[in-house]
């Protein structure tokens, strides 16, 4: 078994459909691949519809809700496959796009993340690279109420809107709607920390990679679609989540992430040469 495609649903039937349906296409994935599905108290007949229309399918049911990451740990825990994809239930797949991170993969084995472009609905390209929040950044980003198309230098700077979207790079990291990872790594990480019930945990996972010196990369050769589902912009228990998740972060990590950042950085500008891309 080559990848093993996690996915954490609750209440994402509408979405789970077309993810699904991406991945079973015919030559969508030449590779060896498994799905497990982990539902999270799901009462939209989630479970139902992927048991009839996708037998195939691995379902793993809670009893009680979970966090994300934890979530995806259940997942990974049961992983058959040599590498992760860790994937949201509001992506589409493009045909080959999970070969082509397995093949970069298993080209660059000393890299710890692999993220993919991400796309918008409209095939648009979509923020998902991002740089560490600091206090700075994060007073930014609030400024912009977290507007992703505003042109206010501090939140571009986060958004890193000045990368060539069209280059393999190191990055500081991505949002976790696609990561590619092998299981041995995922496991030498301990998985995603489960401190965190819901944000930063996915960036919390990459600025653990690159303490162990391993990279995080941007490869959008390999691209998705993402129907990117932002609930923390409206005031209510998601923003109360991201707030405490945020302040885990610091605690954890410290607020100056200049040295990682800047590792990133450096190794971004000769990111080409590199991956001889």
């Amino acid at each position: 078994m080559q990848i093993s495609i996690v996915t954490v649903g609750m209440n994402h039937l509408k979405y789970l459909k077309d993810l699904l349906s991406s991945i079973y296409t015919k030559g969508a994935i030449e590779a060896s691949f498994e799905v497990i599905y982990v539902d999270n108290c799901s009462s939209d007949g989630s479970v139902e519809y992927i048991s009839e229309a996708f037998p195939q399918v691995r379902i793993i049911q809670n009893t009680s809700p979970k966090g994300f990451g934890e979530n995806n740990n259940v997942g990974a825990e049961v992983a058959a496959g040599k590498y992760l994809a860790i994937i949201n239930p509001d992506i589409i797949l493009f045909e080959n796009s999970l070969d082509l991170l397995l093949a970069f993969a298993e080209s660059y084995p000393n890299v710890g993340i692999v993220a993919p472009k991400l796309l918008n609905r409209d095939e648009s390209y979509q923020y998902s690279v991002r740089r560490f929040i600091t206090p700075w950044l994060f007073l930014s980003r609030a400024i912009s109420k977290g507007d992703d198309a505003g042109k206010f230098k501090g939140n571009a700077y986060y958004l890193s809107k000045d990368i060539d979207i069209d280059k393999t790079q190191f990055i500081n990291w991505a949002v976790g709607a696609a990561y590619f990872i092998s299981k041995d790594f995922y496991d030498d990480l301990n998985g995603f920390d489960q401190d965190y019930f819901l944000y930063m945990e996915d960036e919390d996972l990459c600025l653990r990679s690159w303490k162990r010196n391993r990279p995080v990369v941007y490869h959008p050769q390999a691209t998705l679609i993402h129907n990117h589902m932002r609930s923390s912009k409206k005031i209510g228990k998601s923003m109360r989540y991201h707030f405490e998740s945020l302040f885990t972060f610091w605690r954890k990590h410290g607020i100056s992430l200049g040295d990682y950042a800047r590792s990133a950085e450096e190794r971004g500008s000769s990111g080409n040469k590199f991956f001889n891309v």
